[in-house]
């Protein structure tokens, strides 16, 4: 019993998480860092842009001696996994190049986890099925709050949208109510000027 307790414990301190929003500035590029001691270890990599502009963003991934892994322009969400080739310090950068003048939200994780893994299988396959269990779950967690994350951002997006939406049709609504107003106005005078000028005939 000891041993699965210790065994839970260990799997829930594997992962080293860092969950942030930023705004970043037009033309700004924030950059932020993880630490791998060993190699092999698993690096996790999500973002998605929340507010701002066309939602879109540029994103650069570096490992030690600025070795470039990922990059992508104009992109609204991303989700990488990769694993530690190298011992050092990993660069996880954000450019807001496209907007002149927004600013946009990223809300983003870095996940740095070992991977609990009995090198040999036999011992793997003799492990208990509560053991097991606890794996399964970690994992669902993990598949879990993806979709979490996920539906936070979609739900951002489609609240702005429809924002904007009715702002656009309270301001169409204002502008038809007022031409309406201006064109009662214009038919009043112009009738009255009609009946002025057949008085001035008489």
């Amino acid at each position: 019993m000891l041993k699965k307790l210790v065994f839970l414990f260990a799997l829930l301190a594997m992962a080293n998480a860092v969950t942030l929003r930023k705004w970043i500035a037009s033309h700004e590029k924030a950059c932020y860092f993880a630490w791998a001691d060993t190699t092999g270890k698993k690096i996790s990599f999500y973002f998605a842009v929340q507010k701002g502009g066309n939602y879109d963003i540029d994103y650069d991934v570096e490992g030690p001696n600025n070795r470039q892994l990922f990059k992508g322009e104009a992109e609204r969400e991303g989700d990488f996994i990769f694993t530690a080739t190298q011992v050092g310090e990993y660069a996880f950068c954000f450019k807001n190049g496209l907007s002149t003048f927004t600013d946009k939200l990223v809300e983003f994780d870095i996940v740095v986890e070992d991977e609990v893994r009995d090198e040999d299988i036999a011992k793997r396959a003799k492990r208990d099925e509560v053991m097991n269990s606890v794996v399964s779950i970690a994992s669902d967690l993990h598949l879990i709050t993806k979709f979490m994350k996920y539906f936070r951002t979609r739900e951002n997006r489609n609240f702005a949208t429809v924002s904007s939406t009715e702002s656009r049709v309270w301001w169409f609504s204002a502008l038809q109510s007022l031409c309406v107003v201006i064109v009662a106005v214009i038919q009043v005078y112009a009738i009255q000027a009609l009946f002025t000028a057949k008085r001035t005939r008489l």
